[in-house]
């Protein structure tokens, strides 16, 4: 496939390349039907040179099973799943925007608050929302205890339109029960991994709610609250606590909401918030104006397209996860994502 002539794969058509990560690479993909029927997608599909490997075609199916439970406004949703001549392949939504990440990297080259109180605040209850539904039980009242494993503000699509949704769900666990605690391989990108997750490899919801909360600390601020020379500065940071206070760098910001995202940052998990739907209600007084997401839309749509994707504005989270392994956080490798 060239730049400029799209290629067949089932029933997509794929335009051009997204991104590709460790084990996958997604499109712009478009997939249509009778009566002018047109849908335009992120199509995400395994590296042919992995395709053969079994762990990590059970990482990708597990990625599938996971996802396909998350129905929730706030969280990008998987749209179809399938295999075309041995290779399998997940669809998302293509939310056309931008990501976290990109905002707050502008707002820091243009030496601007990255995102004023009232914008951090709908993205508060928006991804404190997602995570609520992710961590509790579904419908039916059965466990589903998936933990992300990964917020952070790369996995954050923003729309031209507003909306919020927290992506990539590849490196999420499903847990037996929502307040359970498991250990597994470390998984994630160190600045805003849990110290408990980092140092010991276990992990329960409070963990996606640290990550939230450096999230929220940096997209008021600009700044991580742990971030030191490399990742084992950084790491000893978070163990201690060591953060300039936010209601110092967020002084604009209601009282009240600081506090709430402040209780998020503790190094031990038990003095945070026991989920996110007690996050909720600390930040229930705090609720964001009426055009907190028509404004986000505006700045969203204000901000210039990264040079990879200037032609194509459309994310579905399509970068894999990092896996920082105990070998490169030993030797105190930089991490700038």
């Amino acid at each position: 496939m060239t730049e400029t002539t799209p290629q067949r794969f089932g029933d997509y058509e794929l335009m051009h390349r997204l991104g590709v990560g460790g084990m996958a690479e997604t499109f712009l993909a478009v997939r249509r039907g009778p009566a002018g029927f047109e849908q335009r997608v992120c199509l995400k599909r395994i590296l042919s040179t992995f395709e053969q490997d079994p762990s990590f075609v059970d990482m990708f199916l597990r990625e599938a099973r996971l996802s396909a439970l998350l129905h929730h406004s706030h969280i990008a949703q998987v749209l179809d799943f399938g295999e075309v001549d041995g290779t399998y392949y997940l669809t998302l939504e293509l939310v056309e925007g931008t990501d976290l990440r990109h905002v707050i990297r502008h707002g820091r080259r243009n030496g601007a608050t990255t995102m004023e109180p009232d914008l951090a605040i709908y993205l508060a209850h928006a991804l404190a929302a997602a995570l609520e539904f992710a961590h509790t039980a579904d419908e039916r009242g059965e466990p589903k205890g998936i933990v992300h494993r990964d917020v952070s503000p790369s996995n954050v699509l923003l729309s031209n339109a507003g909306e919020v949704k927290l992506a990539d769900f590849g490196i999420a666990k499903a847990m037996n029960a929502p307040n359970s605690i498991q250990s597994g391989a470390l998984k994630g990108k160190i600045p805003y991994m849990a110290p408990e997750y980092a140092m010991g490899g276990k992990f329960d919801a409070r963990s996606d709610l640290f990550s939230l909360g450096v999230t929220l600390y940096e997209s008021l601020t600009g700044r991580r609250p742990y971030d030191g020379g490399n990742d084992m500065d950084t790491l000893a940071c978070a163990r201690r606590g060591a953060r300039v206070p936010l209601a110092t760098l967020a002084s604009e910001s209601p009282r009240p909401f600081v506090v709430a995202v402040e209780s998020l940052l503790s190094p031990d998990p038990e003095d945070r918030p026991a989920h996110a739907g007690a996050f909720l209600d600390a930040i229930e007084e705090t609720a964001p104006s009426a055009l907190a997401r028509r404004r986000l839309g505006a700045l969203v749509r204000s901000i210039p397209a990264p040079a990879s994707n200037r032609d194509e504005t459309a994310l579905a989270d399509t970068r894999p996860a990092k896996t920082p392994s105990l070998v490169e956080t030993a030797r105190g490798r930089r991490n700038n994502l």
